[in-house]
């Protein structure tokens, strides 16, 4: 029987970043997202550090920060080595969101937490999975696979189905049961039955249910109230989540009533990209986009009223008219929603609409509880150094160079003379040489003449010399990470008059480019933000609600329930809520807390068959598979390293019960239907029941849905009955 264990690594008693340990046996460490959030505080991810280095696999369940945003930073500091897993638009749009996060931020901050090649080789690791694609994990002695489920969060939200030995552990955070416009909702109940674990997120338990018309006509009411009165209205956004909900919903009412006159914008950095990747991705979305593609070649996301800026500078070249943005990022710790906040913010006419949960401590978060009145920000952008201060800092990168490069000539001129060294050590430690012995034949003599300076002048070599050996000081050639450098001198070519005008008009278009280039600095103001622009919280978060979470989690039935985030009060809420009845044992444990499955909790367990067992069963092969009936008896033995172990052999036949045949695997009555016209049997299907040759009757019934088939003993029934057999295998 495995030993599974399970700890939230952080994340518990807060609503913010998830990331916890898997344990089964000691040989398999899963760990299950690897979170952060936009405040990029090191101290709460430090006890990443402890476990990264022990991590086999990594599986990731959703694309935004929350579930992947400490990926690169562990790679980088902590020695997070292991495979990761996710689906594509995981993959894809976890790459806009932390690219996103590195621009914005370094546009106000030295940013050197993590760089965008950072990003790009923590990506590099990933295995992207389609949903219900099963991948068999590298275990030693045991069967572990995962398997990924729709989530209905975000785009490819991933709920992870970790099969050890027959037994399901469920990985569910972050769940959304409710279809919405761009995604299908989560059906986790026709998925999973009475798992042993399942690992879920407190985060949503003190959301009240809400109407989604109600709440798409008050929001898109309110902001049709400001543009109409001449005002702006901002959304901070996520970067690549939620706010394609916005984009389907905001286009479509912007179509349906033609609002030409009002601008709709998306203004990230990665907007353009993400948007492509949204077009690409219509299967992992609401069937409804793909069936319209597929009949009219129409994608969802090819907008025609929404606009991409990658600045604030792309939104002010835009025609001067009332406009919504959609700006990253939704928390306002920096990004163009930040920018448009301090412009927007003293306006009366202006709306900000916020439609997530605020990160804490953060400057959205300090809105979102404040609603009115004043907040102070600290204003910050990026300009390039000038004066004495860029002469400093030339000064300062060439005294940096030098020094490199007196570095490396150190080291060349070591490694030159321990070549040369050794070099003469070889040719004068021994000398090879054909000698004449007394009887005229030539015999191969070494002679050993010890260490000698055999680097001589002329063409004459001394008498203790083994041989003529001449200075030589091979060129060392400069590379870098492609190569060789190249020397451009070798390639110059002589221009005329006409050349050398062009190549000066060319020098002079490159200034603004070298402009640009030049070395920056951040400077940073503090001001007070008087608010006088309208704030409204709206629910698109996308999340199951209190109810909906202790119904799910109901119906799947699992044996145990961890809770590895939340609030106090929305953890002791799910818990009040799903205790009652035949109940799981619920746990919500601190971070680093080991809880075990009880062995009550895990209904099986390994057997080895016998040799003896194996001969008599007969194996039946069923898809994948190799099944048989089988009758044995467990005996306790010791394996060849003295360990304990349960061995299936077989029993007396005098003991043997008997059985019926088991019918293995399931049918359509369409399918049934099939194979019976194409016996010549005439079939009709009435309500459910499939009539053939109007005696013989086939259905489904009762609970469990078996097949029943009544019609008179005749060898038209026996007919009809074997094709019916045929469905299935039959192990008996």
């Amino acid at each position: 029987m495995p030993r599974i264990s399970v700890a939230p690594v952080y994340g518990a008693g807060r609503n913010g970043p998830l990331c916890s340990l898997l344990k089964i046996d000691e040989d398999v460490n899963i760990l299950l997202d690897c979170g952060w959030d936009d405040m990029f505080r090191v101290q709460d991810v430090a006890a990443l550090a402890e476990v990264a280095p022990t991590v086999t696999q990594v599986l990731i369940s959703h694309p935004d920060i929350l579930h992947l945003g400490a990926l690169p930073y562990a790679k980088k500091h902590f020695g997070l080595d292991a495979p990761v897993y996710a689906t594509l638009p995981v993959h894809k749009m976890g790459q806009m969101y932390l690219y996103d996060q590195y621009l914005s931020r370094q546009e106000v901050q030295d940013f050197e937490l993590f760089s965008l090649d950072d990003v790009d080789d923590a990506f590099g690791s990933f295995n992207t999975l389609q949903y219900s694609q099963t991948v068999q994990l590298t275990t030693k002695g045991k069967s572990v696979s995962i398997t990924p489920f729709n989530a209905g969060h975000l785009v490819g939200g991933t709920v992870w189905r970790i099969n050890v030995d027959g037994e399901d552990v469920v990985y569910a955070v972050d769940i959304n049961h409710r279809k919405d416009l761009h995604l299908n909702g989560a059906n986790l109940e026709q998925i999973f039955d009475k798992p042993a674990l399942m690992i879920t997120s407190g985060s949503s338990s003190l959301v009240s249910p809400v109407s989604k018309q109600a709440r798409d006509r008050e929001f898109l009411g309110s902001i049709m109230n400001t543009l109409r009165h001449d005002g702006n209205v901002l959304l901070p956004v996520d970067t690549a989540g939620r706010v394609l909900e916005l984009i389907c919903l905001l286009e479509t009412h912007w179509q349906k009533n033609q609002l030409g006159n009002y601008e709709l914008v998306l203004l990230t950095s990665v907007a353009y990209n993400t948007m492509e990747f949204a077009k690409s991705q219509l299967e992992w979305m609401n069937t409804s986009f793909t069936t319209s593609f597929e009949h009219t070649r129409t994608n969802a996301f090819s907008t025609k009223f929404m606009k991409i800026c990658h600045s604030k500078s792309d939104l002010l070249k835009l025609p001067k008219k009332p406009r919504v943005v959609m700006a990253s990022l939704a928390s306002m710790e920096s990004g163009p929603a930040r920018e448009l906040l301090i412009d927007w913010a003293m306006v009366p006419n202006n709306l900000i609409v916020f439609t997530q949960s605020p990160v804490a401590d953060s400057l959205g978060h300090h809105l979102q509880t404040g609603l009115s009145g004043s907040v102070r920000v600290q204003v910050s952008r990026r300009i390039p150094l000038e004066g004495k201060e860029l002469e400093q800092h030339i000064m300062m990168e060439e005294e940096k160079r030098i020094k490199e490069e007196k570095g490396e000539k150190g080291v060349d001129t070591k490694e030159n003379a321990a070549f040369s060294l050794e070099s003469a050590r070889t040719a004068s430690g021994a000398l090879a040489r054909l000698a004449s012995t007394s009887n005229g034949s030539s015999v191969l003599e070494v002679v050993d003449h010890g260490f000698k300076d055999v680097l001589i002048e002329g063409f004459v070599p001394s008498e203790d010399c083994a041989g003529p050996l001449f200075p030589f000081k091979a060129e060392v050639k400069e590379e870098d990470e492609y190569g060789e450098v190249i020397d451009a001198s070798r390639f110059e070519i002589d221009l005329n008059e006409e050349d050398i005008a062009v190549a000066n008009s060319a020098e002079a278009m490159d200034v603004e480019f070298e402009a640009d280039a030049r070395p920056t600095k951040v400077v940073s103001i503090g001001m007070t933000l008087h608010l006088r622009a309208t704030v409204m919280l709206m629910d698109f978060e996308g999340k199951s609600d209190s109810y909906s979470m202790k119904t799910i989690i109901g119906n799947i039935g699992p044996r145990e329930l961890v809770v590895v985030s939340g609030s106090y009060d929305a953890v002791q809420t799910l818990i009040k809520g799903v205790k009652s009845g035949d109940s799981p044992k619920v746990h919500d444990p601190d971070n680093l807390q080991f809880v075990s499955v009880s062995s009550a909790a895990i209904s099986s367990f390994s057997l080895k068959m016998s040799e003896d067992l194996l001969r008599v069963i007969q194996l039946q092969s069923i898809g994948p598979y190799s099944v048989a009936w089988v009758q044995g008896r467990v005996e306790e033995k010791e394996d060849d390293s003295g360990n304990a172990e349960h061995v299936l052999g077989p029993v007396e036949k005098k003991f043997r019960s008997q059985h019926t045949a088991a019918f293995v695997g399931d049918f359509s009555l369409g399918d049934l239907r099939h194979d019976l016209v194409r016996s010549g049997i005439k079939t009709e299907l009435v309500q459910g029941v499939l009539v053939c040759d109007d005696l013989i009757s086939i259905q489904r019934a009762g609970p469990d849905n078996e097949i029943v088939i009544q019609g008179p003993l005749s060898p038209k029934y026996y007919k009809v009955r074997d094709i019916l057999y045929n469905q299935y295998s039959i192990c008996s």
